[in-house]
């Protein structure tokens, strides 16, 4: 069965196959909580108290003044964004939560995981859209996976996920490298 395909299909099969272990794995890490952000881990409560200025409270539901819970006084500031930009005004104004970006991220990763399948399908074929889309799909993993590279000098690291970037550079890189090959572009049929 694997001795008729040529190698460099055979490959490139194997590389969008582990792309999409990785993707699946990144997606249930993210959703059971290995990968949160340090320091918020055990919070369960964020509130401001007050109008445009006041205390802000965090509470990580142990309650008591002592136990997990501090008023942090921010006299009469306005905590305003005073950017162009903000992504989750423009969603409350939409109508959405936090709840609904964790719905879209998690729609997106899903649609990415069975584009890479699509794709590692396609090439096993040999056919040049699965071979195109390969090579789609790998650049928009480099492009998903290269800022977290720009986290090296933090201090609080989160090595599962820099692991996985990592993982994701080295199998995204042969699968453009196979896909620019004249020799293998010509493994594949235009039908």
């Amino acid at each position: 069965m694997f001795a008729a395909k040529p190698k460099p299909i055979l490959v490139v099969t194997i590389l969008l196959l582990v792309l999409a272990v990785l993707s699946t794995a990144s997606i249930l890490t993210n959703r059971i909580g290995f990968a949160r952000p340090a320091g918020f881990a055990n919070a369960t409560n964020f509130q401001r108290n007050g109008g445009t200025g006041g205390n802000f409270q965090f509470n990580n539901g142990t309650g008591g003044a002592g136990n997990g819970s501090f008023p942090i006084n921010t006299g009469n500031r306005n905590f305003q964004r005073r950017s162009g930009f903000n992504t989750f005004s423009i969603l409350r104004s939409l109508g959405l939560n936090g709840q609904a970006i964790i719905y879209v991220n998690l729609g997106i990763g899903i649609l990415g995981i069975l584009l890479v399948l699509l794709s590692a399908y396609g090439v096993w074929h040999q056919k040049s859209w699965g071979l195109n889309l390969a090579m789609v799909m790998a650049v928009l993993f480099l492009f998903g996976a290269v800022p977290i590279l720009f986290s090296l000098g933090a201090r609080n690291i989160n090595w599962l996920r820099l692991s996985m970037s990592m993982l994701t550079l080295v199998v995204s890189v042969p699968i453009l490298v196979y896909g620019i090959l004249p020799s293998v572009r010509d493994m594949v049929s235009s039908r």
